[in-house]
């Protein structure tokens, strides 16, 4: 499925601004909705200034949560958190709001306006905001729009950015044109095409299969292969520099945005006299379950997780790292009111040196230069087999081919090792389907021919790889006619891509941006959307 995503997710993240589609999730889905861990307010107040411009961190919020929806439409709701950090989403809803940010700026600088009847055109016409007659509900939308965004105004503020955005973008697509000759050369490269049968030897699983160094090799190997373990020292730099981390619960009296300073008095007396019970034996996570006012948490007690710097307010943190585990703070203010915080577990700051490093990372390189050479000679045993005339399909059977056949199956280590094809693929540079970026083997499929083994092992990141060439497509002309529109919306489509891409590049450059890393860190999303 995380294949299908990716290769999937320029489209998804290009629909993500279109209009229609904004609009759908902003009505149902506002700021607020979704769960940090923490208190919706205790949040970072910013997500990103460009140019001076702030953009908030309920901004971000809404659209990592569009975009993370978006996703979830396509995959269904097994697409999780998990998998929204291995695709980037923060990183990308981050980018859509600073780019979104820039596009407006610029269509104001060029003077462009959307006049007040526009807006309410495109009000009124909004499918979510019609009444069981097909008329506009005026009330519906006053309820809806308040509930998401706190008042009308507030919305139709967004909702003006939003068509200047789309006005703006628009107007540059109609700079986008395609020579015939690009046209053709296009549908040619369409035709152009090749089928691998293939088969791999992950190096994982022959990794199960080699024995383990000595204390002798890894002694000599560290002697000798001083700039390679650097290297790999500097790749794992996460690994072997780690932060000290606290895993933190909480108790919260809120205080509400230009509360009185009795209030706030009012609301530190309500915390002290939960602090009193916590220090006369209470459990702290039942007294927040029962009493803290922060509903995101005091179902688990409180629990926050690891603290992370910068995903809560700074006197938050400040006071949760200087705690030593088992330890409860004094109270602490922040935004959203006053604060109790135990330190349910410190873990201590951790740094590896190279000198120590060597000795974890030697046998485990050791390992893969050794299974490399296990798939490697395995490889070239069934290239060899190939060229005298064996398939692929009889030399690698899935199970149930050789339960038929009465044979063994082939495996590595544990793993079984089955032929495969690509299916038909075209110049497409470094990318293979099913094997991943092989320039060196795609541009030697494509030189092919049909039924032939190609010449060598080719080395992919998962394991050394044989191929034979299924089919290989060639162009006929007389079919040009008859796609020929067909490929060049495609190719429109895709200019259109590209010079939104380079402009928008050129405000950035341009642009003086700073952006708040905490919200985009892995683990740092908002929760997933239910």
């Amino acid at each position: 499925m995380l294949d299908n995503l990716r290769a999937n997710k320029g489209g998804i993240i290009t629909y993500f601004f279109l209009f229609a589609i904004i609009i759908v999730f902003v009505v149902s889905f506002g700021p607020g909705s979704f769960d940090k861990g923490c208190s919706g307010q205790q949040a970072p107040v910013w997500a990103a200034e460009v140019n001076g411009q702030v953009v908030t961190a309920a901004e971000y919020e809404q659209a990592y949560g569009t975009l993370l929806r978006a996703f979830q439409q396509q995959a269904g709701q097994a697409f999780s958190r998990e998998l929204a950090e291995q695709l980037g989403l923060q990183g990308m809803a981050m980018n859509q709001l600073v780019e979104r940010t820039l596009v407006t700026q610029e269509a104001k600088r060029q003077g462009l306006v959307i006049s007040d009847d526009e807006l309410a055109r495109t009000i009124v016409e909004l499918p979510g905001f019609q009444g069981a007659d097909g008329r506009f509900d005026k009330e519906a939308y006053r309820a809806a729009v308040e509930g998401a965004y706190g008042s009308v105004k507030q919305f139709e503020k967004v909702m003006r950015e939003d068509l200047l955005y789309q006005r703006m973008l628009a107007g540059l697509r109609q700079t986008v044109k395609v020579a015939e000759g690009e046209v053709r050369e296009a549908w040619t490269t369409d035709h152009d095409q090749v089928s691998l049968a293939f088969v791999r030897f992950p190096l994982a699983a022959a990794e199960t299969e080699v024995k383990k160094p000595t204390t002798t090799e890894v002694v000599a190997f560290v002697a000798t292969q001083g700039p390679r373990l650097e290297k790999a020292y500097q790749e794992a730099a996460a690994r072997f520099d780690q932060p000290r981390k606290v895993r933190a619960r909480h108790i919260l009296v809120k205080v509400a945005a230009g509360a009185t300073a009795d209030a706030d008095a009012a609301a530190r007396r309500k915390l002290e006299a939960l602090a009193a019970r916590v220090e006369k034996g209470e459990d702290f996570g039942l007294v927040a379950g029962q009493a803290s006012e922060d509903e995101a948490s005091k179902g688990r007690g409180g629990d926050l997780g690891f603290v992370a710097e910068g995903l809560v307010e700074k006197a938050f943190s400040d006071a949760a790292f200087a705690l030593e585990q088992g330890k409860v703070s004094a109270p602490v203010r922040t935004a959203a009111g006053w604060h109790l915080i135990r330190a349910d577990q410190v873990v201590a700051a951790k740094k590896v040196s190279l000198d120590e490093a060597r000795a974890l990372l030697a046998p485990e390189l050791i390992v893969k230069d050794r299974a490399a050479a296990v798939a490697g000679a395995r490889a070239a045993a069934a290239l060899a087999a190939v060229k005298a005339g064996k398939s692929l399909a009889s030399l690698f059977p899935t199970e149930e081919a050789a339960k038929k056949a009465k044979q063994a199956p082939v495996k590595l280590g544990a793993a079984l090792v089955v032929a495969d094809s690509t299916g038909p693929f075209g110049d497409q540079g470094a990318f293979v389907p099913k094997l991943g970026a092989a320039p060196e083997l795609a541009a030697a499929g494509l030189a092919g021919t049909a039924g032939k083994p190609l010449d060598r092992v080719f080395e992919t990141a998962q394991g050394p790889v044989v191929a034979v060439v299924e089919t290989r497509e060639r162009p006929d002309p007389a079919q040009f006619a008859a796609q020929r529109d067909q490929v060049a919306q495609r190719l429109i489509g895709r200019k259109e891509s590209q010079v939104q891409q380079a402009w928008l590049k050129q405000l950035r450059d341009a642009a003086t941006v700073k952006t708040n890393a905490a919200l985009t860190a892995p683990g740092a999303a908002p929760g997933e959307a239910g």
